[in-house]
């Protein structure tokens, strides 16, 4: 497993999502979340409901406007979780 040093949490899990994700999470509007089915990663990649929609016109595919849009970002593992808390409806500051 991969580390990343964040400002906030210290030494975390390094974890990848997509651009609107983190951009979502900083203007506190909710974009979705989904995530790959990984058992052996329970902070396997993730991405929006704009992101999902693309990849879904491609098969499933990141090709062509799916991978064009997607501009990963890296976040810690504890921004991810709170990420997924907050875009799957939850408030993860209260």
């Amino acid at each position: 497993m991969k580390t990343v040093q964040c400002s906030v949490h210290g030494s975390q899990q390094a974890t990848f999502v997509c651009q609107h994700v983190v951009d979502g999470l900083r203007r506190r509007e909710r974009v979705g979340f989904f995530w790959a089915s990984d058992p052996e990663n329970q902070r396997s990649d993730a991405w929006c409901n704009d992101c999902n929609n693309r990849v879904a016109a491609t098969g499933g595919e990141w090709i062509d406007e799916a991978l064009k849009h997607l501009e990963p970002k890296l976040l810690c593992g504890a921004c991810y979780d709170l990420a997924k808390v907050f875009h799957l409806g939850g408030n993860p500051w209260s």
